[in-house]
This record gives structure tokens, C-alpha cells and sequence, in this order.
């Protein structure tokens, strides 16, 4: 078995993630004797985040006689490796990639314990019409793949729940400045907006908004997460909403994995717990088909039967797709030192 992600440069940390969750499961299934008598033997290799290494590494893999690996960490090396893969009788589960993309293919060999990102289209969609039903909403997309597929899920889920939205609007990426669409916010009368695409608009288009004086509830997905979100969105940034995966340490089924990692000095945050799953699927599958043959291992693994790991018990569709959903609603809350923090939303 492999675990092949960034494992140096800037997303180095999720490597070490990945790599950490699944040592820990390989140690944990040899230290029980293993699956099937055979013991795990476990590769760690870094893909640097690219497509092109992950390329060159799916068909080392491939050629070594690899056949179960934990990977990719982002879906742009995920989706090309997973094909090459596919053509070399290999498993791949992936901890990380969300794009829908992935499983979209529908390739006969592809798993992710992560979930995927237009769920959070669909749920963004569910908990306004739940949570704003008098009220005048708004579907923003900044015309990407992501976006836009983001947005018609969320509009979707909204007229499923016989609460369309009032406005539906594209952005063009990085324009900078909103004060065409706020201006329609305005006059719309705008209570709660979904925006569906990347932080670098998004930011920029919450602040713009707070300093028109217009009190409008942001929402949005993963793609409006990263680490200087805080600065591009200033003060307005508190009590936007943003739907994205759940924390998988306050699962109970991970309490004890969760406790071992503390006690190394690691807190295993983000894809360390859906990589130590990853490794548990693969294992029981195996289990279950009594067979390392890959064919017969996925067919057990999508067979309906629930899979216990550190996430609960796991199912998967034909895609490769758990059907349980990794999503909840978090809140940007301001702390007492006057910092912007998310944290989870009462829903």
C-alpha cells in the first residue's frame, strides 16, 4: 500500500496529515495480525501538489505492483493518476480530493472518504430555505467550474423547497469591484446570499457590502476558505457562514485514535482522520472479498455494507462516493483578542 500527497512545499502539513492517519491505521491493523494473515506494508511518496508528478508516480506505482493507494490530496492530481491507475488494476482512495469530477468519471477503481463539493451546494441551498424562509435570497457565482456547480445545486435545493431565490447572478472572476451587484442587492432587498466560488472575490465583495451599509447574510463553501480570508473580508467577515466538512475529531468513533495522536504532541486535524479511514476500507474490503484482487475488493467495498472507521460506518454509491454527508455550517465568530475564528453554527 502507498500514501502518495504533497509532502514537501506549501501543502506539505496535509501530507504529513495523510501520512500520519495512515501509519497509524497500518501500525493499528498490523498490531492485530494484519488483514487476512498479511501484514501492511506501507509507502510514503510525494506528488509536490502536482499533476505531473502524480502522473509519474501513479505509473511507478503501477509498474512496482502497487496496488492500494491512499491519494491523491488535491483533485487536480487525483483525477489523472486515478486514471492511470484504473488501467493498471490499482485501488485509490482518496482522503482529500472534493471535486466532483473524481468520481464523475465513474472509473471502477476510485473511493474518497472525503466528501464532495457541490454537497455543499445542496446543503448551503437546504439551510437557507430552512433558516430564512421570509426572507429575500440570492444565488452568486463567480462563473468557475466550481462555482457555478456549487450555485446550481444550491438553487436546486432551494426550489425543491419551494423557496426560490429572488437573484441569480454570475461575477466576473477577480473584478475587483462589487458596487454594480451590491447596488442590486440593495434594491432587491437581499437578506441572505449564497456565493459560490473563491475567496479572492469573496472577501472583497463581504467588505464591500458591510461598507455600503447593507446588512446581507453571506454564506459560502470550501473555496472561500483560505488562511488570509480574514484580511480580505475585515471586520465584516463576523458571522458569515460557510458550509464545509465536518470535524471529524468530535466523532465518537475516533476518541481514541483522536487521544493517541494528542498524546504524540499531533493534533490530527482535517485529513488526518479520513486518511486513517482510508486505510480501514481498504482493509475490510479486503476482508470482505476475501481476496486482495482489486476488482473484487471495490465490488465488496460498494457492495451496501457498512464499513466501520474512525469517521462512524462508512457506505458507498456506484461512483465511489460515501453516502453519508461530510458537511455542517460553521460560523466566523469574533474572539476576545479581537480575531476572527470559525467555529461550529447551532443549526
Amino acid at each position: 500500500m502507498a500514501v502518495v500527497g504533497p509532502m514537501t512545499g506549501d501543502w506539505a502539513y496535509d501530507g504529513e496529515e495523510m501520512r500520519r492517519g495512515a501509519q497509524l491505521a497500518v501500525d493499528d491493523i498490523n498490531a492485530k495480525g494484519g488483514v487476512r494473515g498479511c501484514k501492511i506494508a506501507l509507502t510514503v511518496l510525494d506528488d509536490q501538489y502536482t499533476p505531473a508528478t502524480a502522473i509519474a508516480l501513479a505509473t511507478k506505482l503501477a509498474k512496482d505492483g502497487v496496488r492500494f493507494v491512499i491519494g491523491h490530496f488535491n483533485s487536480g492530481s487525483s483525477v489523472p493518476a486515478a486514471m492511470i491507475y484504473a488501467k493498471n488494476n490499482t485501488l485509490m482512495i482518496s482522503p482529500a480530493s472534493t471535486n466532483p469530477a473524481l468520481t464523475e468519471f465513474k472509473l471502477w477503481n476510485v473511493l474518497r472518504t472525503a466528501g464532495r463539493d457541490d454537497v455543499q451546494g445542496t446543503f448551503a441551498g437546504e439551510y437557507m430555505a430552512a433558516h430564512f424562509t421570509t426572507k429575500n435570497l440570492a444565488i452568486v457565482s463567480d462563473g468557475t467550474p466550481y462555482g457555478d456547480g456549487l450555485a446550481n445545486k444550491a438553487r436546486k435545493a432551494l426550489r425543491a423547497k419551494g423557496n426560490p431565490e429572488k437573484l441569480a447572478k454570475k461575477i466576473k472572476p477577480g473584478q475587483g469591484d462589487f458596487a454594480d451587484l451590491i447596488g442590486e442587492l440593495k434594491s432587491m432587498k437581499i437578506d441572505a446570499l449564497f456565493f459560490a466560488g473563491l475567496a479572492g472575490d469573496f472577501g472583497p465583495l463581504v467588505r464591500q457590502t458591510k461598507e455600503a451599509g447593507l446588512k446581507v447574510q453571506f454564506i459560502s463553501g470550501d473555496g472561500a476558505l483560505v488562511h488570509d480570508l480574514p484580511g480580505k473580508a475585515g471586520p465584516a467577515l463576523e458571522g458569515v457562514l460557510i458550509a464545509f466538512s465536518l470535524d471529524d475529531r468530535g466523532n465518537p468513533s475516533a476518541a481514541d485514535v483522536v487521544a493517541r495522536f494528542r498524546s504524540q504532541g499531533f493534533e490530527p486535524a482535517d485529513y488526518t482522520l479520513k486518511s486513517y479511514a482510508a486505510v480501514q476500507v481498504a482493509a475490510k474490503g479486503i476482508q470482505m472479498a476475501g481476496s486482495q484482487a482489486p476488482r473484487a475488493v471495490v465490488a465488496s467495498i460498494k457492495s451496501g455494507q457498512p464499513i466501520p472507521t474512525v469517521l462512524g460506518d462508512l457506505t458507498f454509491d456506484d461512483k465511489g462516493d460515501r453516502i453519508q454527508r461530510d458537511v455542517t455550517m460553521y460560523v466566523w465568530k469574533k474572539r476576545g483578542d479581537g480575531t476572527l475564528t470559525m467555529d461550529f453554527q447551532s443549526q
